[in-house]
């Protein structure tokens, strides 16, 4: 049994009632519970199945920790060490051939409520259990030459997006750098069509001047 007090264990199958009336998911009321006492959620989870067990066959236990509280379930998947470890590989093999955990747990069961056992259990084993993960690895690369390492995850995804980041940073250089020369060549050819207005201008008043000044001149009969 959990340690912890007799009244948080009752406030806990009481929400546990609740969750059954309202729709709630048992997953997240285990998972506050394992929180609030330091256990790991898989334990918690043992926990509620085993007393539920308990509760059909002790009345004085259910109306003790349950409170009467009508709570029933199927019955579970209780894994063992074999069963922990086939787990584990099949799931290490099928990601360091690219696969998700979602596709791999789909390839092992159909059922909803197993392949989220499964789920729970992998993650479980991630996070309390790494030695037996260490020890799955070893034998993997020993079989394949490679083993898809889970605890690299993240480190993987911050460097994909590091290489994004640059990839985007690279292609804003190239665009301020085309928009640059662009700038240039129109701020060149602008020049250019200036200087070209200032000649034709002045050819234009040059051939004013010299117009007028015939003009005069066959006035006062000069030409």
């Amino acid at each position: 049994m959990v340690k912890v007090s007799e009244s948080e264990i009752k406030k806990f199958f009481k929400r546990a009632s609740l969750a059954k009336e309202s729709g709630e998911s048992l997953s997240k009321i285990f998972e506050d519970f394992a929180k609030k006492t330091g256990k790991a959620k898989g334990s918690v989870r043992n926990f509620y199945y085993s007393s539920l067990k308990k509760a059909e066959i002790d009345e004085s236990f259910k109306q003790r920790y349950l409170g009467g509280y009508d709570l029933s379930t199927n019955k579970i998947i209780v894994f063992d060490q074999a069963e922990s470890k086939m787990l584990l590989k099949k799931i290490l093999i099928g990601q360091t051939f690219g696969k998700s955990v979602r596709r791999v747990i789909s390839e092992m069961t159909q059922n909803p409520q197993v392949a989220l056992r499964y789920q729970n259990k992998y993650r479980n084993l991630l996070k309390y259990d790494k030695k037996a993960v260490f020890s799955i690895r070893e034998e993997i690369i020993k079989e394949y030459g490679k083993c898809f390492n889970p605890y690299q995850t993240k480190e993987s995804d911050d460097s994909k997006l590091s290489a994004l980041k640059k990839e985007i940073n690279l292609l804003c250089d190239r665009i301020a750098l085309k928009l640059k020369e662009e700038n240039e060549d129109l701020k060149r050819k602008l020049e250019e069509s200036e200087k070209e207005n200032k000649l034709l201008k002045d050819l234009l008043e040059k051939q004013i001047k010299t117009a007028s000044t015939v003009d005069l001149l066959k006035k006062i009969g000069a030409v």
